[in-house]
């Protein structure tokens, strides 16, 4: 941990310090392109929307790394409850780094969020459930859940993201968790998901994103190639629903077992800002995205692995069909 953040950490300042010094050149450069583009193809302003969005994350990253470094030597005056101090102190630390991007978003590219269904979302404990499309829409959850409903949501994360400083420091300071998509001991990744329920209260959660990963055609064309092997029963739920990737089962099979209740999020808009190449290309200015929630009662969950991988893929197949809804494309369900 230690070696990581010797690397992610000054690499993380020095670039925010870089750009926010060619900050202006690099304005030079991006207004006459966005200009040209304007002008020729008609296309909203990308690039320097994108310098903007750049310097912002970097500023709060940066915000992140002066502040958690300034509470460290602080917790000491609490050693009695240092660990709680600090968690308190990530919290909301995490609400200010949020805040500060989601405000960033959805000013820069102008976007609209329409929300139904979020009343089913309290009370806690819980397990939620997000699709996930998009490198802006893992902000939805503290967003939507966490901060008006006050449901202090555990993540489970891949543990790629420990290059993100923020996420490093913030993200180990609560009960969060890292996984390893790539461990030879799958068992103890899973026992360490289930971990995540101990101590968990009315105003907690469990965050998962069940498919992994951003959503891509080529991801999806995979996983339904191996899942069309694997369970063609389960390949038949999913096999006309385009919009979604098959949700991996073993992190929210290792939660079920606690009796909690399932929050479902469905939201749709954010394809187009899939990664920087999409924003580029599709310019997605001005959009609105919409977002449903659903919640499934412990009770009416079956019992058995089986049983609950095939419920846990009628979840998804309700997710894509709400995404259809959402858009206008087809009919709420």
């Amino acid at each position: 941990m230690i070696q990581r953040r010797l690397l992610t950490i000054p690499r993380t300042v020095l670039l925010w310090l870089v750009l926010t010094v060619a900050f202006p050149l690099l304005l030079l450069i991006t207004a006459p392109v966005d200009l040209t583009r304007w002008i020729v193809f008609g296309r909203p302003w990308i690039a320097t929307r994108l310098l903007v969005m750049g310097w912002v994350y970097l500023a709060a990253e940066v915000g992140v790394i002066v502040v958690a470094g300034a509470q460290w030597p602080l917790s000491f005056l609490f050693a009695g409850r240092a660990a709680t101090t600090r968690c308190e102190w990530s919290y909301s630390l995490q609400t200010w780094w949020v805040n500060t991007i989601m405000a960033a978003m959805k000013r820069v590219f102008r976007l609209e969020f329409v929300v139904s269904g979020s009343e089913v979302v309290p009370p806690g404990p819980i397990i939620v459930l997000f699709r996930h499309v998009s490198i802006m829409d893992n902000l939805l959850p503290h967003v939507f859940v966490s901060q008006p409903y006050r449901i202090r949501l555990r993540w489970v994360l891949k543990k790629e993201l420990l290059a993100d400083p923020a996420l490093d420091i913030g993200g180990n300071r609560m009960p969060n968790y890292f996984v390893d998509r790539d461990s030879d001991d799958p068992e103890t990744e899973r026992a360490h998901i289930a971990s995540l329920a101990a101590g968990i209260s009315t105003s907690d959660g469990i965050l998962l994103f069940p498919e992994g990963t951003r959503f891509s055609n080529s991801r999806r064309q995979r996983r339904m190639a191996d899942l069309a092997v694997s369970d063609p029963e389960l390949h038949a739920l999913l096999a006309d629903r385009d919009n979604v990737l098959p949700p991996r089962t073993g992190g929210v099979l290792a939660l079920l077992d606690t009796g909690m209740d399932v929050v479902v999020a469905a939201h749709t808009g954010f394809e187009e800002l899939r990664g920087i190449k999409e924003i580029w290309t599709r310019a997605p200015v001005g959009r609105t995205i919409s977002i449903g929630f659903r919640r499934y009662r412990a009770s009416e969950i079956p019992g058995g692995i089986e049983a609950r991988k095939h419920w846990l893929h009628e979840v998804w197949a309700w997710v894509a069909d709400e995404v259809e809804a959402l858009s206008g494309r087809g009919r709420p369900s």
